[in-house]
């Protein structure tokens, strides 16, 4: 037989507290199902009153992953090990999850995630009912232990209130001192070092991004004057916005400078894909990228480019260090290709469903595309393709 539970969690944007985790088997034909919603969209009192209806007409477990835990973890693999506790802490295991959101998990059953699932399956929003009344009542005991924080109020997201007690009386036990207002409040104890990274579009930045964030305090750069057509760099600029936005990183972009960029590879117009016309693209980008981090104040700077099996990772490291040398900004020596980084960006851009391009870039790369695919002879000259 079947089982199917749903899972959601609360707690993974506040300032101090647990993450939790709640795992559901929902009666089907309970009498207040059609009452069961996003906990978000409930009131507190309707979801004390379904929180009791829940426990009582479903098989559930409820799974906590602590503040230092995610200090250590990251926000993502805390989520999934309260979630592994949460499926551990039940009776009766399920044989199959629908999670809410768009998470990677590894877990010991197999799963489907769905987007705002909160608010389209009923197990999901039973579920995130039994997380937020939890983790709720969890911080209001932690209110009597810290009364001058305000945890009952606020939960300890980010108010007004609990930053000026931060400022005030500094960080406690249950803070993320990870975060970085708690890393503010903490005189810079545990600040995280700033790193500037070049994107060459959303699909390579997926899963690079997903490596460094828990290392770096990050931004994104988006300086691509090798992508032609201009209507492809629109799409390519569209899709790092969305990636961004989603991070919540914030997202520099630097000028489209076509001609400069033509006048400084014309001269290599003719070699293949990955020869000398390539690595003076990498350093035309680099450049300009530890440029404006070292305008910035960043700590270090690096590519999303070796994420590419196309891409000879030596080439850009030689780059990297050239230019850490000569401007004084640590260059993150990482071949983001390595430990899977390729075949993981190619499952987050077919999750996020970015578009996906089928050549590097620029316009010589497209004809070398186009002539591999059968599409065009290889006798194009510059004046026919636009330049």
């Amino acid at each position: 037989m079947k089982l199917v539970a749903g899972v959601d969690e609360a707690g993974r944007g506040p300032w101090a507290g647990p993450v939790v985790a709640a795992c559901v088997i929902l009666q089907r034909d309970i009498v207040q199902l059609d009452q069961i919603d996003d906990s978000k969209k409930l009131s507190e009192l309707k979801r004390r009153e379904l929180y009791e209806i829940i426990k009582k007409h479903s098989v559930y477990g409820i799974g906590v992953a602590t503040s230092k835990e995610i200090d250590t973890l990251g926000i993502v693999k805390a989520t999934e090990l309260a979630i592994k506790r949460a499926i551990d802490n039940m009776p009766q295991k399920p044989t199959f999850l629908l999670i809410d959101g768009r998470d990677r998990f590894e877990l010991p059953i197999k799963y489907k995630s769905i987007v705002k699932g909160d608010s389209k399956v009923k197990s999901i929003a039973a579920a995130s009912i039994l997380a937020k009344v939890w983790r709720d009542e969890y911080m209001r005991l932690m209110a009597d232990m810290y009364p001058a924080y305000g945890f009952d109020k606020h939960k300890g997201y980010g108010t007004k209130e609990h930053r000026k007690a931060l400022e005030k009386y500094g960080a406690t036990p249950i803070h993320r001192k990870s975060y970085k207002p708690v890393r503010v409040a903490t005189e810079g104890l545990f600040r995280k070092r700033r790193l500037l990274l070049h994107a060459c579009c959303a699909p390579c930045a997926t899963s690079v991004i997903e490596r460094l964030k828990g290392d770096y305090e990050l931004e994104l750069f988006f300086y691509n004057p090798n992508i032609h057509p201009k209507s492809e760099y629109e799409k390519r600029l569209k899709e790092i916005e969305r990636l961004a936005e989603y991070h919540s990183i914030k997202l520099h972009v630097g000028d489209y400078d076509v001609e400069r960029w033509f006048s400084l590879v014309r001269i290599y117009k003719d070699e293949p894909e990955g020869g000398k016309r390539c690595v003076v693209c990498y350093a035309i980008r680099m450049k300009e990228t530890v440029r404006l981090a070292k305008e910035l104040g960043f700590d270090a700077f690096t590519t999303t480019l070796s994420v590419s099996p196309l891409k000879k990772y030596d080439r850009i490291r030689q780059i990297g260090e050239a230019l850490e040398k000569k401007y004084g900004v640590e260059f993150e020596r990482t071949d983001f290709k390595k430990k899977d980084g390729f075949k993981r960006s190619v499952e987050l851009s077919k999750e996020f469903g970015f578009y996906r391009q089928y050549y590097c870039g620029c316009v010589y790369s497209n004809i070398e595309s186009k002539r591999k695919r059968g599409a065009i002879d290889g006798r194009k000259t510059d004046r026919e393709v636009g330049k």
